[in-house]
């Protein structure tokens, strides 16, 4: 990295942070705020703090929108416009490097997929996002956008429940017009199929994408893929289950589509919501692959940034 570069990453580091409510969930987005060395103030209407890391150097009782407001009025409309610059030029530079390698692939990835809910569906729609590898994947590919809300369960809940929530976000939403998608692995899938039990009849407009990898991707990112033999990974971390999905869609009567192609998920997604209904899409991916895939990823967004 030359030192041009590392001028230019160094100038993007806050000297300050407000954090406004509870703390944020990505793991990601917390280091890097903690290896800032920023100045961190959390606002709390209850003069309450969850900082299990205790980074928090000053704790405001207050309500966010009022002191917001007030430092508005206290800085009197002034930025940083180059500060400002560089962070929406970074910005633009890995939202490019993530769409120039996500667009080499004709088959559907898990990032690409995550990618395309975020972008493509509608104003007003719902998107229920798993734990596990989907809300991580919604975060780090997802671009930026308005007018989508997006829901993912928090704090002891694991992978279960992922599908009943999604029901219960459609119900509420029944009569307004507004779609409801869940985004949900194979695995929480089946945690939580309990949720299919009657729901053909509940005329909610529910769309569920399932990504199917036969098993539990997000331990082939950890140190035990390598350490360990395929079987015994297998055994112990991957834990394929071998179940035919569409199969069990179809004892709930509801019907499945499978996009073969990364082009084909849009279309699929787009025209169950169109149908109305609920409805399961199925996305085959590997769990060696989207390891891969995301390495690519992140190399080229380094390289974009000069990380590389």
């Amino acid at each position: 990295m030359c030192s041009s570069d590392l001028h230019r990453l160094e100038a993007l580091r806050p000297e300050a942070v407000l954090r406004l409510g509870s703390p944020p969930a990505s793991k990601v987005l917390g280091q890097w705020i903690a290896g800032s060395g920023a100045v961190e103030v959390a606002v709390d209407p209850h003069g309450r703090w969850f900082d299990a890391e205790h980074r928090a150097a000053h704790v405001l009782h207050a309500d966010p929108a009022a002191a917001c407001q007030a430092l508005v009025h206290l800085v009197g409309g002034r930025s940083n416009e180059t500060w400002r610059a560089a962070w929406a030029a970074a910005e633009a530079a890995a939202q490019t490097a993530i769409d120039q390698v996500l667009g080499t692939r004709s088959e559907a990835t898990e990032p690409g997929l995550a990618r395309t809910l975020v972008g493509a569906l509608p104003d007003d729609a719902t998107l229920v996002v798993s734990s596990s590898m989907p809300v991580r994947d919604v975060e780090w590919y997802g671009a930026p956008r308005e007018g989508l809300r997006v829901l993912a369960n928090r704090g002891a809940n694991g992978i279960d429940g992922v599908v009943s929530t999604g029901v219960g976000a459609a119900l509420a939403a029944r009569g307004t017009g507004s779609p409801t998608v869940v985004l949900v692995g194979d695995v929480a899938f089946l945690h939580d199929t309990n949720a299919l039990l009657g729901l053909v009849a509940r005329s909610v407009d529910l769309t569920v994408v399932v990504v199917d990898n036969d098993g539990g991707g997000i331990f082939s990112f950890l140190p035990q893929a390598a350490a360990l033999d395929a079987a015994r990974f297998e055994q112990l971390y991957g834990t394929p289950h071998g179940v035919d999905l569409p199969t069990l869609a179809a004892a709930h009567g509801l019907m499945t589509v499978e996009p073969a192609t990364a082009a084909d998920v849009t279309d699929a997604v787009l025209a169950s919501i169109g149908a109305g209904g609920a409805r399961i899409v199925r996305v085959r991916t590997d769990r060696a692959a989207n390891v891969a895939v995301h390495d690519a990823v992140h190399a080229a967004v380094a390289a974009a940034l000069g990380g590389s």
